[in-house]
């Protein structure tokens, strides 16, 4: 008897819990409170933003200008652009939050290399001051030199109005890449491979490795004289001039091969680069106009 009234007080208990534990998680869910989900965002818990904003009560809202930009910039944060783009793109003229995310929508498209969607959504950007159309031609400059479109990126830059602290440094630096870009010999793989194979080591010394050039000259020459001593000496069919050959044209091919491959690895790690700096330098203006 007293183990039936135990168990029962216990079943009971557990009752009471499992209630509690629904209606408190009700309350949690129910409200779409977009104080709370701000002060996540503000905090960094982007993930746990997310959660809320696709929620069934807070979806139920999908109009809602702050959850799209809200959602956006959790997404953008995590550096899920495609998503954070579609997100922050349903963000409306009449919200707060409308400027800063379509610029940074426009921004995310520009860093997946989707340099028409960019420049598209910063031309229907709705501005209504000298300041913000100076920002809008400063990113599509920016964006326009990424295209390699050098006479756009000059008429969109000529447009920016000078003396914004938010742009004039980034301004500055933008116009440096421009020049080093026009300066830039850009050096081909095929002619590294080509030179290669006419002087061993030229290719390399083509593409500024002047140490390995030489090791590759001398080596590349040793082995081929010393092919050609065994050759006069004791015919094609002589071992050593079979072990020595094989290692010539084994090197000679390396050289070739390894010429064009320094190239093509300078040249992509120089457009990286650039690419890099020019968005690294679109990203400031960005935060210094809408992260006060």
């Amino acid at each position: 008897m007293k183990n039936r009234s135990i168990s029962g007080i216990q079943t009971g208990l557990i009752a009471f819990f499992l209630a509690f534990s629904s209606l408190s998680y009700s309350q949690y869910n129910v409200k779409c409170d977009l104080k709370f989900i701000s002060h996540l965002v503000n905090r960094g818990d982007y993930n746990e933003a997310l959660y809320l904003t696709d929620s069934t009560d807070c979806s139920s809202l999908q109009s809602n200008d702050s959850i799209n930009y809200f959602r956006g910039w959790s997404l953008y944060s995590l550096k899920r652009l495609s998503a954070s783009s579609v997100s922050l793109l349903k963000v409306t003229p009449v919200s707060g939050f409308y400027l800063k995310s379509h610029y940074f929508a426009a921004y995310n498209y520009a860093y997946s290399g989707d340099y028409e969607s960019s420049l598209k959504t910063l031309s229907e950007i709705v501005q209504d001051d000298d300041k913000q159309i100076s920002l809008t031609n400063f990113e599509a400059a920016g964006f326009y030199l990424l295209q390699g479109d050098t006479a756009r990126y000059r008429e969109s830059f000529s447009k920016i109005r000078r003396g914004l602290y938010e742009i004039t440094e980034s301004s500055d630096n933008l116009q440096k890449i421009s020049d080093d870009l026009k300066i830039h010999k850009f050096k081909s793989p095929v002619v590294a491979g080509i030179l290669s194979g006419i002087i061993p080591g030229s290719g390399k010394f083509y593409s500024g490795k002047r140490g390995e050039a030489i090791s590759a000259f001398i080596g590349t020459t040793g082995l081929g004289l010393v092919t050609l001593e065994n050759y006069r000496k004791s015919g094609l069919r002589s071992f050593k001039t079979i072990i020595f050959g094989t290692a010539f044209a084994f090197t000679y091919v390396a050289n070739i091969y390894g010429a064009v491959m320094t190239v093509n690895i300078i040249e992509t790690e120089y457009r990286d680069n650039v690419k890099n700096s020019i968005l690294f330098n679109l990203h400031i203006p960005l935060r210094n106009t809408f992260d006060k």
